[in-house]
This record gives structure tokens, sequence and C-alpha cells, in this order.
């Protein structure tokens, strides 16, 4: 099949490529990524010093909805996979504009523009959060994706909501094939460690005591990178309609408080030091909990974590301590 895959030089989206090329599936994406002169030869591009090869270039931005619609008129995709987002919910309490115009219209012009130019595609889609149910009764937990109501807590969520909401009137009203993955936190980074679990690593193979940490109490579930991965390409490679216009949660389902996780990692790295917890500022509205069920995802795409959250956290540890 052919498949338009956004966020290559993403977490997930590299390896995502690198997976489906080899699966036999053609890739063409969206780069803003590239040198001078380099428009020319769009077979390649260079993502942390290496080259994608077999990959069709496309050279825009998401908030350019005449680039996107082009890019899928030419390129004709079976299967869109949107990755691209602005990643970090801190940063979305002080850089609103443009956690709105990525995070929301840059799904509004990929969707718009493949319902308008690609009249045979099969699937899109799109990765959403776990932040998208913020703050819930106890009596949800562990929260499942129908008759459950969406509450942002923060702007992050405000747009990945509304993303949500839209691909959903596509399908309803045009019967447009959108796929929602809300996705819990995920983590497997070998080279960003500004997220928690890369950053607790981090600091505790590299730093000095203290280390300074966050909010000890939030409960959070997580995705270990190739589960992650798996999720998505079992998706893109299922002929399964069940799934099409639906939401489903992507998780471990092993929910696990910061300060307990932290005592995880602890174990791991060999750590002895001080943790200095609350060093930073608590964000409006803190989500105490989140913790999904992924039961649905199970049933109809057949899909199951390999990992543990404790083997995730040794192979992560591991990138860190060569």
């Amino acid at each position: 099949m052919k498949v338009f895959l956004t966020g290559i030089t993403g977490f997930l989206g590299q390896k995502l490529a690198e997976t489906l090329t080899k699966n036999g599936h053609e890739i063409g994406t969206l780069s803003r990524n590239v040198a001078s002169g380099d428009r020319a030869t769009n077979t390649e591009s260079m993502i942390r010093g290496e080259a994608v090869e077999g990959v069709q270039y496309y050279y825009g931005d998401l908030t350019d909805y005449l680039v996107i619609s082009d890019a899928l008129k030419d390129f004709q995709p079976d299967i869109i996979i949107h990755l691209a987002a602005q990643t970090s919910v801190a940063y979305s309490f002080t850089h609103m504009k443009e956690v709105f115009d990525v995070n929301f219209i840059g799904v509004f012009n990929m969707a718009e523009a493949a319902r308008r130019e690609v009249p045979n595609l099969k699937r899109f889609i799109w990765s959403g959060s776990a932040e998208e149910y913020g703050i819930q009764p106890e009596k949800n937990y562990p929260v499942k994706e129908d008759d459950i109501q969406l509450h942002a807590a923060s702007p992050y969520g405000v747009a990945k909501i509304a993303a949500e909401n839209f691909l959903k009137y596509l399908y309803q009203a045009y019967g447009f094939p959108a796929i929602i993955f809300r996705n819990a936190n995920s983590f497997g980074r070998k080279h960003n460690h500004q997220f928690v679990i890369e950053s607790i690593i981090y600091q505790m193979i590299h730093g000095k005591s203290p280390i300074k940490l966050g909010d000890p109490e939030p409960i959070r579930d997580f995705i270990f990178e190739e589960d992650l991965l798996n999720a998505y390409v079992l998706a893109a490679e299922s002929d399964n309609e069940e799934i099409l216009g639906e939401a489903v949660n992507i998780t471990n389902g092993e929910p696990v408080a910061i300060r307990d996780l932290a005592e995880k990692i602890r174990k791991i790295t060999g750590y002895s030091g001080e943790i200095q917890w609350n060093s930073f500022p608590k964000r409006a509205l803190e989500i105490p909990k989140l913790n999904m069920d992924n039961s649905k995802v199970k049933r109809i795409l057949k899909w199951s974590p390999k990992y543990s959250l404790d083997e995730g956290l040794k192979i992560t540890a591991s990138y860190y301590m060569k």
C-alpha cells in the first residue's frame, strides 16, 4: 500500500517509516527539515544524521492547507498516519497558539485535504492522547473509550479533543475512515530526555544529587515505543472495518504513581542520591490520575502490549548507560 506518514522526524516516525518500508509499503511524508538546494532530490532526508531511504518527501508545513492538498493529490495514499504534533503538555500553557495551529489546524488541514483529494483513502490514523480524558471521577477508572465525557485540563488537551471531534464529524457526515488512538504517555526515547521517564533515567545516570523532579503524586499509564509502533502497524495493515470512526486506548494498563516510577528507575540505575520533589510549579488543573482500559483495542485489532512497564524501563535505561 501507499502510506503517507507525518511526523517522520519524531520519536516514533522514523521507526514506523522503516518498518512499513520493510513490510513492502511505499512511504510519502511531509517535511520541513530540508537544507538549501536539496529540494530537487526528495528520495531521502537526513534525520539525526541517518538517511531514510525509499521515502518520497514533500516539503511544507502542517498549517499550509494548499501544500498538504497538493501533496496528497499527487501521492494518492491508501493510508494516512498522522503523528506530527507539538507533544509537550507543559509547553502548551505558554505557547497556546502554536499548539492549536499544529495540533488542531494541522489535523483539520490533513483530514480535509484527504477527504477532498484522496477518494480511495482506506484509513486515516491519528495520534490522540490520554490527556483528552482530563480529570475523571474515581468510579470511571480505568477509563473506557465510549460513553464517557472528555475533560480537557490543558491547552494541549483542548486541541486534541477539538481535533478528535472534527475527525468524528467527518466520519459521521462523509464516512471518512478516521481511526483515533488515545495514547498513554509513551517512552523509550534514545535522544530526548525532556519527558518524565527519560528525564528521571537521564538525571539518575548523569546527574548529581539531588536530582530535581516535579509532583510525585500523579498516577499515569505508559506505553513502550515498540508496543506503540506495533499498534500503528496493525491499524494500518488490518482490514477490520469495525475500528473506523472509533477511538481506542493504547496503553500497557499498568498505572503507576510518579513517586513509585522513580523508585523503579532508582533500582534499575543504582542511583543512591536524593530526589528533590516539587522542584517545579504544578501546572494549572493537574490531572491526578490517568488510567485507561485497553480491552477495546485488544478485541478489535488483536493487539496487546508485549513489554511490561519494568521491561520497558530496563531497555530505555540501557540506552543511557552506554
